[in-house]
């Protein structure tokens, strides 16, 4: 009997907190021009010219009607440094930036610059207005044209002062990759009974730097069949999963090649492909397990020929009950099997303990 190991999935979901910086600029406090002293200072011939303290409000009082008030505000920048990584030459990466007006006046902002060609500046038209207590977005694009690194400034000048609000700016620039990779090197079928069907899973993982799509997926040898992945789009990083399976029709070994072709490479993916046809016999090996304490739609059946695999599925569809008939095998083998169970959604298991079984004489 297999002893069946099941697992209980826990996802938790972490979460970062990520302080941003804030660039923070406010407003330069007038001059009381209604109280500046005529006469000379220190002998120096020049009048005294003595500032007024800020007002929060909107209005001047009546303690500073005529004179001239500045009211207060301050721009916040988010994120703090604008940083462009490891971009494919030709690619445009874009990043938004929050600008908000924490305080009570209206800011105006006049124009803001980036340094060179490959950078840009869209989402506003500028002279604009942030009033106080709201906030507007941009958007700062980077395409570089050659591999390297580039650093400089945003500048925003605004209507607080004659200095500039400035954010750092770095980038750097990768010639484009687009390589596809492949989970095995080779695949093998043995010893599959004649008229039974064996599966394999191939994960294939796109480990460029830029977008692939996979526009055709192909094996070679009438036996042998492939499904999945044709005409997926992987981004850099991302994984997709095809299946390859071997039915025999007769006895004797087997040779063929997986081949996947993906836009804009210059050479295809090929992995070799055996496989061995197993003279139909009436030797067989019978598995019984424990069945699952959770109810679930069915089981897989996998089989190896040795205990660390890797391992084959050998069921074409889930099993419904907690037993199977292994059959068609050559007498004296002894072979490892694992299973595994299947929820509604199709979703499986891990394996359970492996269990080994010699094919006896029929």
């Amino acid at each position: 009997m297999v002893g069946k190991r099941w697992r209980a999935c826990v996802v938790a979901s972490a979460w970062r907190r990520t302080a941003a910086l804030l660039l923070v600029v406010f407003s330069s406090t007038t001059i009381d021009a209604a109280r500046a002293d005529e006469t000379p200072l220190g002998g120096q011939g020049k009048p005294e010219l003595r500032r007024a303290a800020p007002n929060t409000g909107s209005r001047a009082s009546d303690d500073t009607k005529g004179q001239t008030v500045a009211v207060p505000s301050a721009i916040e920048l988010t994120p703090s440094a604008v940083r462009f990584a490891n971009v494919p030459v030709g690619d445009m990466y874009s990043q938004t930036v929050r600008i908000a007006n924490t305080g009570a006046g209206t800011v105006e902002i006049k124009k803001i610059t980036v340094p060179g060609a490959e950078f840009g500046v869209s989402g506003v038209t500028w002279p604009f207005l942030v009033a106080g207590g709201t906030s507007a977005n941009f958007t700062i694009s980077y395409r570089p044209k050659a591999e390297g690194q580039a650093t400089g400034e945003i500048r925003i000048v605004t209507s607080e002062g004659s200095a500039p609000v400035v954010m750092e700016l770095r980038a750097s620039a990768v010639e484009e990759q687009k390589e596809l990779t492949a989970s095995e090197a080779s695949i093998d079928f043995e010893d599959v009974a004649v008229g039974g069907r064996c599966t394999k899973e191939v994960t294939l993982t796109n480990s460029g730097n830029r977008d692939l799509k996979i526009s055709s997926v192909s094996v070679s040898e009438a036996e042998f069949s492939v499904s999945g992945a044709e005409g997926a789009t992987l981004s850099a990083g991302q994984t997709i999963s095809l299946e390859v399976s071997f039915a025999p029709k007769s006895a004797g070994p087997r040779s063929g090649k997986l081949t996947v072709v993906n836009n804009g490479s210059a050479s295809s993916l090929e992995i070799p492909v055996t496989a061995a046809g197993a003279a139909a016999s009436q030797s067989a090996i019978r598995l019984k397990w424990e069945e699952s304490p959770v109810s679930v739609a069915g089981y897989m059946v996998y089989r190896s020929m040795e205990p660390s695999g890797p391992y084959s599925r050998i069921s074409d569809m889930a099993v419904p009950s907690a037993e199977y008939v292994d059959g068609g095998l050559p007498v004296g083998r002894t072979y490892y099997y694992v299973v595994t169970s299947v929820d509604a959604d199709q979703g499986e298991s891990e394996y359970s303990e492996p269990i080994s079984a010699t094919v006896p004489e029929g």
